[in-house]
């Protein structure tokens, strides 16, 4: 049997998440912040959003990082779709190779009733600074509403939800295939007249086992310059300990602080 390399991996992964994107877009860090992509809206329809940031550093070496990523969500009076895609290139001077870093999800949500809503979501991802090859998520499980203010600028989400979760890890023989649980909390409130502030925090223990659970939180400001353009910022932080236990050379904690644009349309 051929082995199969890093590149062609990679490049088996985004042709998998292209592949999903055409077919549900026909038919209507390490943990991805769903709950930062959501956004309110109060007519049917597509609506998008694109967010562009870098970041350039000088010390002994000269240290780029860009980012992009797109957001499309489909309203309809009871369902909804959701489509989040992330890319990022981090590039040292004088080193040969780019760290990247990119992720595909696809999200349907059904709202039988009010404050309840019922998701399925699917996810392609890596990460090679994190030596992940490959990620394959699939899941579904609930979300309740426990707080919305009288005008809608206070809200608070709790999520419900199992997946099932496969891994790869590169420059190792390393497979994870896990079933999870995925718990959260998510606040979004205003910080001012034209500034929100978002913060979700995860709870994903593996099945049935619980004693090394995979915790993470994010917190995301936004600022309004314009009706459709804002400046952001964003912070998480990541525990995991299994993967620092068979690959001592990636840290159990992990954070990322990037800061950016965003442009609705």
């Amino acid at each position: 049997m051929v082995p199969t390399t890093t590149s062609s991996r990679r490049l088996t992964a985004w042709s998998t998440l292209l592949f999903l994107c055409f077919v549900c877009t026909g038919v209507r860090a390490q943990i991805v912040n769903i709950e930062d992509k959501r956004r309110t809206i109060d007519t049917i329809g597509w609506k998008g959003q694109i967010d562009l940031g870098g970041t350039l550093t000088k010390n002994s070496n000269t240290v780029t990082t860009l980012q992009g990523g797109l957001r499309l969500d489909r309203l309809g009076r009871k369902a909804n779709v959701l489509m989040l895609a992330d890319y990022r290139l981090v590039q040292v001077s004088g080193d040969d190779a780019a760290v990247n870093a990119g992720f595909l999800h696809l999200r349907y949500g059904y709202e039988p009733k009010d404050k309840w809503r019922w998701e399925s979501f699917t996810q392609v991802q890596y990460n090679e600074q994190l030596r992940l090859t490959a990620r394959y998520l699939i899941g579904t499980g609930v979300r309740r509403r426990l707080y919305k203010s009288d005008n809608g600028k206070y809200r608070s989400y709790f999520g419900l939800l199992y997946m099932f979760e496969y891994n790869e890890l590169s420059k190792s023989d390393i497979i994870y295939r896990d079933h999870r649980l995925s718990t959260y909390v998510t606040l979004n409130f205003p910080l001012g007249k034209n500034a929100r502030v978002s913060n979700t925090t995860y709870f994903q223990p593996r099945l049935p086992d619980f004693s090394v659970p995979r915790i993470s939180t994010i917190t995301a400001l936004q600022v309004g310059i314009t009706r459709r353009l804002a400046v952001t910022s964003n912070f998480s932080l990541t525990y995991d300990r299994r993967v620092n236990r068979d690959l001592p050379d990636v840290p159990a904690t992990i954070y990322t602080w990037v800061n950016g644009l965003r442009f609705a349309f």
